[in-house]
């Protein structure tokens, strides 16, 4: 599965919309696509994964985009209205056992989620949605569960951040991984566990050719040996560690 609904999704118009899921059709049609569409018709349908016996429809929704809006709206899947938004997840609930909202969301930069993330992330979880995995503010926030008005308990990953990137603070080369076991039985589809695994973006220069390596990996395989050669300052172990965790109690500042 592969989401695309982001500010940055409608920057080539029209164009890069149709170029892009003509690729990804092509090439992998076997791969899912979430948030934008070719034609009105694929936009009305709920995506449907089924595995080991649960289907799990996928919705991914972005705030909003950088330059104009497409005249066709339904290209991309956007936070519009709370009903727009909330009829899809109802409706996505009536269709499959399980399912899992991915919101482009929130403040870059932002350590916490913002007023707004906190409150779509609670319409979302009442209207349906099982599982919320948001991205969008290139750093980390953390992961909690939401009580939905009809009793369940739903997950928030507010932001996985950056896997990879070459952005410049230390703040950006921390990112996470959503860790999620989903199971069914008599009473429904749920979450059984979660975690949210810290990684880390390792870059190195070539002294001799002046290219860049990315090694985007969990930060448990990150080592002193490793960190001593990033190129950013400042990402030391323990200081990502030490970030990971005041990120995940809440009280990074």
């Amino acid at each position: 599965v592969v989401t695309f609904a982001g500010n940055h999704c409608f920057d080539k118009k029209e164009t890069g919309v149709t170029d892009t899921l003509r690729y990804f059709h092509e090439t992998y049609p076997d791969i899912t696509t979430l948030g934008i569409h070719d034609s009105e018709a694929d936009a009305a349908v709920i995506p449907i994964v089924e595995k080991n016996g649960i289907r799990i429809a996928m919705l991914n929704f972005t705030y909003g985009l950088n330059n104009s809006m497409p005249e066709k709206r339904w290209m991309v899947d956007m936070l519009s209205s709370t009903d727009t938004v909330c009829g899809r997840i109802a409706q996505a609930k009536q269709e499959a056992d399980f399912v899992i909202v991915f919101p482009h969301w929130g403040t870059e930069d932002e350590l916490s989620p913002d007023e707004s993330q906190l409150r779509w992330a609670q319409e979302m979880a009442d209207a349906g949605a099982d599982l919320i995995i948001g991205g969008h503010p290139h750093v980390v926030q953390p992961a909690r569960v939401l009580m939905a008005e009809d009793g369940r308990e739903v997950p928030v990953f507010y932001s996985l951040g950056n896997f990879l990137s070459h952005q410049t603070s230390p703040e950006n080369m921390l990112g996470g991984m959503a860790s999620v076991t989903i199971c069914m039985d008599e009473t429904g589809a749920y979450v059984e566990d979660y975690e949210l695994l810290p990684t880390i973006n390792l870059i190195t220069k070539n002294p001799d050719t002046g290219w860049y390596n990315y090694s985007p990996m969990l930060l448990s395989d990150y080592t002193p040996e490793l960190a001593a050669t990033h190129h950013i300052p400042g990402c030391s172990l323990d200081a990502m560690q030490t970030l990971f965790d005041q990120i995940i109690s809440g009280t990074a500042g």
